[in-house]
């Protein structure tokens, strides 16, 4: 079997991200998503235990996305050499920005709010997870100064695949975390609903999926956005929800 893929420039784990997600929204990870309805009602209810077992996953999440961001900038640089860089990417990069920051600060809320009775834990924990993804995630772009010096192992395949592996661990569970909570907004129904109504609703729905999904898929994005197959897959991660609404 051929493993060369690991350390090709061609990469396609991105698109296999989309297609684990498209398997998520169609079979949600049962004992997971369990927890996460149990914990998010004991949220709601003011019940501190299972609000800090939520925040606990959700900072778990914060963690891993940023330790694969961490862990994935020298190896990324040192496979590409050059990312693709087309003339609006500086209005793309500081969009990107605004959606993952957004991102950030609501879970950040989220882990703050279970955490209120912890003396000065709530405000340091909103103020680190809000900064520290998005900066983290941002510096990826940008080479290290020093590549050649880093070891060997730093950016060898194995160390981006351990990165991409994080990354989309947490990913998947943002997904099902949205799946749960934020989906079935877009799902209600009611008398007289027309057509044109299911239409502006899917609308909707891909724009808050975008901002769910498609900005911490960035890690990826930053590689694969000129490749149709790429879009293909985005589209494709979109189509359960878009389907429950337009067709139910």
């Amino acid at each position: 079997m051929n493993f060369s893929w690991l350390w090709s420039p061609v990469n396609r784990r991105g698109q296999i991200l989309d297609l684990l997600v498209f398997v998520a929204n169609l079979f949600l990870l049962g004992p997971f998503t369990r927890l996460l309805s149990r914990l998010g009602a004991g949220f709601t209810a003011n019940n501190n235990e299972d609000a800090q077992e939520l925040a606990l996953i959700i900072m778990a999440a914060f963690v891993a996305y940023t330790a694969g961001a961490i862990l994935k900038r020298a190896p990324l640089h040192a496979r590409i050499k050059s990312l693709p860089d087309p003339g609006y990417a500086g209005c793309l990069f500081l969009g990107w920005i605004s959606l993952h920051l957004s991102l950030s600060i609501l879970g950040a809320a989220v882990i703050a709010a279970s955490f209120d009775a912890v003396k000065g834990f709530a405000v340091t924990a909103m103020i680190l997870c809000s900064i520290l993804p998005t900066f983290f995630v941002a510096r990826v772009v940008f080479p290290p100064r020093k590549l050649e010096q880093l070891p060997s192992w730093r950016k060898s395949w194995a160390m981006e695949l351990l990165a991409d592996l994080l990354i989309v661990a947490a990913v998947i569970m943002l997904t099902v975390m949205w799946d749960l909570w934020i989906a079935g907004l877009f799902l209600n129904t009611w008398e007289g609903q027309t057509v044109g109504d299911r239409i502006f609703a899917a609308g909707m729905a891909a724009g808050a999926f975008a901002f769910f999904y498609v900005s911490p898929r960035f890690l990826f994005l930053i590689e694969d956005f000129n490749r149709r197959l790429t879009w293909a897959t985005l589209g494709l991660t979109m189509a359960p929800l878009l389907g429950r609404i337009l067709l139910r």
